[in-house]
């Protein structure tokens, strides 16, 4: 296999409070995203996140995008972070592309919130064309943190939510490091499926829907 002339690039989407900076953090081994305010989310911007590692042919670039606030969807800061998420995706294409996104979800009921972001952001923004990688946070108290997807898998799916991959974890070490060992279980297996993605061709969205178009669209699905 051929070395990587660039590092693959992962986006992250998610609602608020879901963990997204703490999985920038799991995945850097570092601090280097801080927890969204509300001054941040009016910027309505993406935050990139180069990630190196001792052994280059592992780096990526993470981009965390606006936390949504997804208790009311028809309103302009929720459009104007979709379209910002599309700008996004369709700049990347000067840059090798998009190898996946990285949908952050609490571990619980699938809500109608998780539902509309899957339908927008997979379906509909990037067309069905970038792997969409579940990662189910908030498991530091499952004792064998897999056995969430094994319970839960047919009501994800049954929601209309069919990830190419997924994976459950945690993002925190807990009080006096009491979930330590699952902390880094995690970060173990966010890696390996980083690595696999990072190793399939990119996704090269098209570029002919640009923002005033896919604005128009968005407002008459979301404010009609």
């Amino acid at each position: 296999m051929c070395p990587r002339l660039r590092p693959p690039n992962f986006i992250i989407i998610g609602e608020m409070g879901v963990g997204k900076s703490s999985l920038v953090n799991l995945i850097a081994e570092d601090r280097l995203a801080e927890s969204s305010s509300g001054a941040q989310r009016c910027t309505l911007k993406s935050t990139e996140y180069p990630v190196t590692f001792s052994d280059s042919r592992f780096n990526l670039n993470l981009f965390d995008t606006v936390a949504l606030d997804n208790t009311i969807t028809n309103n302009a800061g929720y459009l104007d972070a979709l379209v910002k998420t599309h700008e996004l995706v369709v700049s990347l294409k000067n840059r090798g592309g998009v190898h996946g996104l990285l949908f952050c979800v609490k571990a619980g009921r699938v809500s109608t919130a998780v539902q509309q972001n899957y339908k927008l952001f997979f379906e509909f923004l990037c067309q069905g064309q970038v792997p969409l990688a579940l990662v189910v946070t908030n498991l530091e108290n499952e004792e064998k943190m897999d056995d969430w997807w094994t319970k839960n898998k047919a009501h994800v799916e049954n929601s209309g939510i069919v990830p190419f991959t997924h994976v459950c974890i945690t993002t925190i070490k807990g009080h006096q490091n009491e979930y330590e060992a699952r902390y880094f279980e995690s970060r173990k297996k966010v890696l390996n499926m980083l690595m696999e993605l990072g190793t399939r061709d990119a996704s090269l969205l098209d570029v002919s829907d640009r923002s005033p178009r896919i604005y128009k669209k968005l407002r008459e699905l979301l404010l009609r």
